[in-house]
């Protein structure tokens, strides 16, 4: 009975003490009279508690606040980096890996390119560099580091730390979780990239303040994210929104890694299209950018036609299941000129039975990286909190 007492003590302490963090995070420069009344915690239990937050540089004293009638109060600040997460995103073929506070808030980050198909061995090799230059430039001991969130394209194997049907990257059987908690000693967790972007712009880009949004993602895979009743909605087994897989255009074309509709519609596709056209495609450019600007030939603003029907379709598709408050147009979307995205919002219209707000993301790729921090606080986030006791 003793122990299960104690066991409930330190459960509202912990409890508690992310009562005060989380006050602090939103309002900083409060005093603990201030934090008492905001928790409606006892002024002693707040003292307590700061004290210790204090001790562990999770709050700090930052001044002292205009008096009330009697002593100035000393004013507390949540420090955001008193602890940190990384986040690595991979987008079509760059390595984003980035250093977070404990705000989601990037304090560094390093980039690097690779020519797909790459191999998952030479892709943990990069990220591995990539974790340990940054925790170096910014002086930042690895235990401070509450755990690393990982965005990839793909399905989850059956283990949920492989990955399959990747566009990019042959991963083989690597058990890439394993892989880089092994290399790092950091807690990870792997999540499919096009869901780490949806996160990111919900915290972060043009899906704050919505709870019910499609994230539609053209690239060299084709994907969606699905943010339902305030979550990111994942499926059964973790392949919620692999629109690439939907049956439009040539059900011939596709491949193990593709599927029908991003073999047709992905980059990959349409840049085969493009070189029979002579269009030139430098490497990173934008397909639907060269396409915008050589429409004036016949054969080319046919090809852009085709591709926002196609693309529209999918959209069409989802936005008339799920009907959401709006559908945010991510990688080559982005690249929509007026007229473009006129006509493409226009196929939809027509189409479906309530049109939803279309929106332009703002955030690109940081999405993801975004997305990672969020990802890696709401899992590893109580380390930082734990109480001595």
């Amino acid at each position: 009975m003793k122990e299960s007492n104690k066991a409930d003590a330190v459960m509202v302490k912990l409890m508690n003490r992310e009562l005060i963090i989380n006050e602090l995070r939103r309002h900083p420069k409060q005093s603990r009279a201030d934090l008492a009344k905001k928790t409606r915690l006892s002024k002693p239990a707040v003292s307590e508690i700061v004290k210790e937050l204090i001790e562990e540089g999770i709050v700090f004293e930052s001044g002292v606040g205009p008096s009330r009638g009697g002593k100035k109060p000393i004013l507390l600040e949540y420090n955001a980096r008193s602890n940190y997460v990384v986040g690595c995103f991979i987008e079509n073929e760059m390595i984003f890996v980035a250093l977070g506070d404990m705000n989601g808030e990037i304090v560094n980050m390093v980039k690097k390119e690779f020519t797909s198909p790459a191999e998952g061995q030479w892709i943990i090799d990069r990220i591995s560099e990539g974790v340990k230059s940054l925790l170096k430039a910014e002086k930042v001991d690895p235990r401070r580091v509450l755990g690393m969130a990982v965005g990839v394209s793909g399905i989850a194997g059956e283990t949920e730390n492989s990955i399959t049907t990747s566009p990019t990257i042959h991963w083989n059987d690597i058990d890439l979780k394993r892989e880089l908690s092994g290399r790092l000693h950091l807690d990870v967790v792997i999540e499919n990239d096009v869901n780490l972007m949806t996160i990111g712009e919900f915290h972060k880009g043009q899906g704050k303040n919505i709870n019910h949004f499609i994230y539609l993602f053209i690239g060299n895979g084709i994907g969606s994210g699905l943010f339902l009743n305030g979550q990111c909605y994942r499926g059964f087994h973790s392949a919620a929104g692999e629109i690439g897989f939907m049956m439009i255009g040539d059900e011939n074309n596709k491949n193990s890694n593709l599927g029908v509709f991003e073999a047709n519609f992905g980059r990959m596709g349409i840049s085969e299209r493009l070189k029979a056209l002579h269009i030139p495609i430098e490497r990173g450019d934008s397909i639907l950018k060269a396409i915008q600007e050589h429409k004036k030939e016949e054969k080319v603003n046919q090809l852009l036609d085709e591709v926002l029907e196609h693309w529209a379709k999918a959209a069409i598709n989802m936005i008339s299941i799920l009907d959401p408050q709006a559908v945010i147009l991510a990688g080559e979307l982005a690249y929509l000129d007026p007229s473009s995205f006129e006509r493409f919002k226009g196929m939809i219209e027509k189409y479906v039975p309530k049109m939803p707000e279309m929106k332009i993301t703002r955030l690109g790729a940081m999405a993801g990286v975004y997305g990672a921090f969020h990802l890696a606080l709401d899992h590893f986030h109580i380390t930082g909190f734990k109480t001595k006791s």
